[in-house]
């Protein structure tokens, strides 16, 4: 049978506290439709034999796996090199200009990205595929496993699913990772690789109420955050 990676990204989160401030970036548990997203994919993957399950090790991707699996007692192995695309912010920084911040921040994913653009004044794209190329290696030469759960993150996804569709930086902008999405990589042992399901989300199949994208929706709590912190001073 052919090889498999059911690839999740985590559940929803919130990036900004109840005050409007940015949470850190590293540390964020899932929200509560997060766990509700969770929830939903649980009877999807039930009769799936899994050999191995990893995950990123940050928090909202440790709670996802846990959570679809039913057990908190799951200890995944942890690929730190699939741990998200590091920014700068996600806010606008001390005098910058407000427009220029939201054309910049919707922006970050491209298209037009090379090895040198930052995502959001932070890590390199080139620095990022770089260690999501190796782990993505080291991962498909172990021969131990044939099916795997592995939860990661937005851009690591994109970046995944790029590879094995042979697209450049470019798709990366073009492959949207809704937020507690499934997707199926099947890796034929004599043949190439093919994605048999891309951003499934079991709460809302059709996408009806999704009518944004992952960085349209982040800019919309942004400025929520900004407006909460405003009222708060």
């Amino acid at each position: 049978m052919h090889r498999r990676i059911y690839l999740m990204r985590h559940c929803e989160v919130d990036y900004f506290d109840s005050n409007g401030n940015p949470a850190r970036f590293q540390d964020v548990p899932l929200n509560q439709h997060g766990f509700q997203q969770a929830l939903e994919m649980r009877p999807l993957l039930e009769g799936v034999v899994f050999e191995k399950l990893f995950c990123s090790g940050l928090l909202r991707t440790v709670q996802t796996l846990q959570t679809v699996l039913g057990n908190d007692s799951v200890r995944p192995d942890y690929l730190q090199d699939f741990r998200e695309i590091e920014p700068s912010a996600i806010h606008p920084p001390p005098g910058k200009n407000l427009k220029l911040w939201e054309k910049d921040f919707l922006g970050s994913l491209g298209p037009g990205l090379t090895p040198e653009s930052k995502f959001m004044g932070g890590e390199t794209f080139g620095n990022f595929t770089s260690r999501v190329n190796k782990a993505l290696d080291e991962l498909l030469a172990d021969e131990s496993w044939n099916c795997v759960l592995l939860v990661a993150h937005s851009v690591v996804n994109r970046w995944i699913l790029c590879r094995f569709l042979n697209l450049g930086l470019n798709g990366i902008s073009a492959l949207e990772q809704d937020a507690g999405c499934l997707n199926l990589i099947e890796l034929p042992r004599e043949s190439s690789p093919f994605i048999r399901l891309l951003n499934y989300t079991p709460l809302d199949r059709a996408k009806a109420t999704l009518r944004k994208n992952s960085l349209e929706m982040l800019l919309d709590k942004a400025h929520e955050a900004m407006r909460r912190r405003v009222k708060s001073t």
